[in-house]
């Protein structure tokens, strides 16, 4: 059969399939990859890229979308997959269930996506949402929140709990040919007696928070009291000493100055010594006897 032959011969067949309502060719939309299974050959290893192939009489060719996809399980019924209450129940340390808002991010990478086929067949996107990432959801928030308390979850800081969920499933994910991109954790909905009892202790919380800042304080201002006490000794310690010292040189200038118009004469009451008996007030020079 020439080159021809065969060329007619392949649009007869591809004509035969229009005909018949089947087309031969398949469109890889923009963000997405394919995957091509051969009912003989099984599952082809190259990965096809986003436009128009040809697809065999046997042939069957499993698009994915590589796009971002959230996963969200919300209460508000309008919103996330289900028009319901979707919340995930997530059971604490004390037993306590508390629902909790989560949205799982993810998606396919194109060099995963044989593993994807292996895992899940011919399965779309959005059924393996519905049926694996949410209950793989549930696995993750009930084994973290396993070892953690109501507070944990319903304070502030529950932003944390998002990253050990996704510790928790990625692994799992990944082996199914899924990425794990993030887990955010949303509000939480306690209940009513729940409520009261997180707001017993954060309202003990504060209280406790305020005595400790009081005695912080107390302590500050004591600690300050007792610097400036000392401070204020000091100073007058140095006042004491400067006028003591004014004193002494107050006398060794009224001494020199005697010393200087003393005419060498003994007295005339007393025991006729030398009146002036401290050398040290001599200027250098001098002589105590003779004032020079």
């Amino acid at each position: 059969m020439n080159y021809r032959n065969l060329l007619s011969l392949c649009g007869a067949v591809t004509a035969g399939l229009v005909i018949a309502g089947c087309n031969p060719y398949k469109q890889i939309p923009p963000g997405s990859v394919g995957v091509v299974f051969d009912a003989y050959t099984g599952i082809s290893k190259t990965v096809l890229k986003p436009g128009v192939v040809f697809q065999g009489i046997n042939d069957r060719v499993v698009i994915y979308p590589t796009s971002i996809h959230n996963a969200s399980y919300v209460k508000n019924s309008h919103q996330g997959e289900r028009m319901a209450d979707d919340s995930i129940i997530a059971t604490t340390v004390e037993g306590a269930q508390l629902p909790i808002d989560l949205t799982v991010v993810w998606h396919v990478d194109p060099a995963d996506t044989v593993t994807v086929f292996k895992n899940f067949g011919t399965e779309n996107l959005d059924d393996i949402q519905a049926d694996f990432i949410r209950y793989i959801a549930i696995y993750g928030v009930n084994a973290a929140s396993g070892n953690k308390s109501i507070f944990d979850i319903t304070s502030k800081d529950r932003a944390k709990f998002g990253p050990e969920v996704k510790a928790i499933i990625s692994p799992t994910m990944s082996s199914m040919g899924l990425t794990c991109d993030d887990v955010y954790i949303g509000e939480t909905y306690p209940s009513p007696d729940i409520d009261t009892l997180v707001k017993d202790r954060i309202s003990k919380r504060n209280e406790l928070q305020i005595v400790t800042n009081n005695l912080l304080r107390a302590k500050i201002e004591a600690t300050t009291a007792v610097n400036n006490a000392r401070a204020a000794a000091d100073i007058n310690r140095l006042k004491a000493q400067q006028g003591d010292e004014a004193v002494e040189l107050k006398k060794r200038d009224i001494m020199r100055i005697l010393i200087a118009k003393w005419n060498g004469a003994p007295p005339e009451v007393g025991d006729g010594g030398i009146p002036f008996i401290n050398p040290s007030l001599l200027k250098p020079g001098q002589n105590a006897a003779k004032g020079k």
